[in-house]
């Protein structure tokens, strides 16, 4: 890469690290059914200047359904439930190996043996992570992390579809839907004083959160994303996904003293090993 571009790069894995510790933030602020809401909501208002991408609604849809509403609502719930920031991070990168796996299921894809040996070895990971899981973090928290990883890995299987298009266009208008259903959860489970709360009960740390889940995360992370995609080949630029667990781990540490030792540590490493295995797995498959 070029030097401008791997500081995009880096700019990208800050961001997104940094963006799990915000979200446990605004879990003080939101319930997890309106923060989702106001963020989609709030992220798809480029779509009053920017035309809709040549991708049909029913894949918009999917997209927005899956990989963004179904992704955050669970990571939202699991944090929620006390799994913290850091290890939620790495959780949720499942989604790469079981991408491959939905993909060999459901779309008769082959996957090759590095790429089942990957996911064999995050699961591993996952296992040993959930025997180091204390009285204060509930299993329950640890399968809604994982259901917010497969989630995401289905909606990548739809978001195939929308190759060669911007992905901030679709990023934008995949966005228009999931508040539709998530206004109406919040409205039932939450009560309209909820779901209105950063109007009615605004905060300065509230629309802090909103504002950096939505503007440097969604709205420039996936420019910037989509701008090395177009430039470099997937091979090279998917492995720098691999670094924002990392920094995850690293901020939310700092800022909220996540614990990182013994058995859980192990775990960490054993599911960043086992998906940099499937990401270099499929890498050599594309050459």
């Amino acid at each position: 890469m070029s030097p401008l571009h791997l500081a995009a790069a880096l700019l990208i894995v800050a961001m997104w690290g940094l963006n799990f510790t915000v979200i446990r933030f605004g879990l003080d602020e939101f319930t997890p059914f309106a923060f989702a809401t106001w963020r989609f909501l709030l992220g798809a208002l480029p779509a009053l200047f920017i035309p809709k991408p040549a991708v049909s609604w029913s894949v918009l849809a999917g997209i927005g359904g899956l990989m963004f509403g179904g992704q955050f609502i669970f990571l939202f719930f699991a944090m929620q439930a006390g799994l913290p920031p850091g290890l939620t991070s790495v959780l949720v990168q499942l989604q790469g190996p079981l991408t491959v796996v939905l993909a060999a299921l459901l779309l008769r894809e082959h996957a090759t043996r590095g790429q089942w040996l990957g996911l064999a070895i995050a699961v591993a990971g996952v296992v040993l992570i959930a025997q180091s899981i204390s009285g204060d973090t509930p299993l329950l928290a640890l399968g809604l992390a994982l259901m917010s990883a497969f989630t995401w890995a289905l909606g990548n299987l739809v978001f195939r579809s929308a190759r060669g298009v911007s992905m901030f266009a679709v990023t934008v208008w995949a966005s228009v839907l999931p508040p539709i259903p998530l206004g109406l959860a919040s409205l039932v489970l939450d009560g309209p004083m909820a779901l209105a709360a950063p109007i009615l009960a605004p905060t300065l740390r509230g629309w802090f959160v909103l504002f950096y889940t939505v503007v440097p995360v969604m709205w420039l992370g996936y420019l910037i994303w989509g701008t090395l995609l177009r430039t470099y080949p997937a091979a090279k630029v998917g492995p720098v996904s691999l670094l924002v667990p990392c920094a995850a781990l690293a901020i939310s540490g700092y800022l909220t003293g996540e614990p990182l030792e013994g058995m859980r540590m192990v775990g960490v490493a054993v599911v960043l090993g086992g998906v940099a295995l499937g990401v270099y797995a499929s890498a050599r498959r594309l050459r």
